[in-house]
């Protein structure tokens, strides 16, 4: 049994409830991903998605996922594919830190919005299919650089054996996910995901609700779900100004959710994140900026 420590869920905002989608831990699978190339993305208001193509057949639309620490797939795809069981992943929810075991298996021949790669090994989970088929990571290609450029709608990756790194310092990870330090109207900083999975903009924990400053008090704004778990999470205005990289938001909404700080699509669409998944690191840039070696 593949022994996974963590899974991230990704979150999203519907109709004011929000609905968490599963994810997977990262595989093995990185000598097997191509270094360069590109992926091209498609976007909704709420939703990054990826076209995979699976065997020269139909089109499977896929939720690309930097909340996520590798990739899953309906069981009723793998099914349909006759897709081979190659181990179990120990699945926890990032949400509310329970547990449950699911079996991993191989999408072999892929073409992942316009990029062949042979093989993507994914949780196998009942997903919820309103929109999408699973998730696809950026943390998968860990050969590359990639930088996410939602204003050209795409992903493009950069050998990391000869890309030239970023201007500017790096920031570490923070639970195996691209995270940011955020500056709060008092100037202090939280470290803050980097999450294209969750369709609000910015999440802080539940634990600063009565700490930051507000318009007024927080109050119900909706639902969650998790896992096995729902229930009701708490929203409000923040009183000041938030500063995310190249990012200043003024009197921004905010969620109050779980342990940690999310960023959303609204702000990610405004910056270029570059992903070096191999070493659990991340520049934020600009929207638009390019590598080097592309210039």
């Amino acid at each position: 049994m593949r022994r996974i420590t963590r899974i991230v869920q990704s979150l999203l905002l519907v109709g004011g409830a929000l609905a968490a989608g599963a994810a997977a831990a990262r595989t093995d699978t990185a000598a097997k991903l191509p270094a360069a190339g590109e992926i091209r993305l498609f976007q909704s208001p709420d939703r990054v998605l990826v076209m995979m193509q699976i065997d020269d057949r139909d089109l499977v639309p896929m939720v690309f996922d930097t909340g996520s620490d590798g990739a899953t797939i309906d069981a009723s795809l793998a099914r349909r594919f006759k897709m081979r069981t190659v181990g179990q992943v120990h699945e926890i929810d990032g949400t509310t830190g329970k547990e449950r075991f699911l079996p991993q298996v191989a999408i072999r021949d892929v073409t992942l919005g316009g990029l062949k790669v042979p093989l993507i090994e994914a949780a196998s989970v009942d997903y919820d299919r309103r929109d999408a088929m699973g998730i696809v990571s950026s943390e998968m290609f860990t050969d590359s650089l990639l930088y996410l450029d939602l204003g050209a709608s795409r992903a493009l990756l950069v050998p990391r054996a000869t890309a030239q790194t970023p201007a500017g310092q790096a920031t570490a990870y923070v639970e195996s996910i691209p995270s940011v330090d955020l500056v709060l109207p008092d100037g202090s900083t939280i470290p803050a995901h980097f999450d294209t999975g969750y369709n609000g903009a910015l999440s802080l924990p539940v634990a600063m609700m009565d700490k930051v400053p507000l318009m007024a008090p927080a109050k119900v704004v909706g639902r969650f779900k998790s896992i096995n778990t729902e229930g009701e999470f708490y929203g409000g205005q923040i009183k000041g100004t938030i500063k995310i990289g190249p990012v200043t938001l003024e009197n921004p909404e905010v969620a109050f959710l779980g342990t940690l700080a999310n960023i959303g699509l609204p702000i990610i669409r405004r910056v270029t994140l570059v992903i070096d998944p191999s070493a659990d690191r991340n520049w934020v840039l600009p929207p638009g900026a390019r590598p080097e070696a592309a210039k």
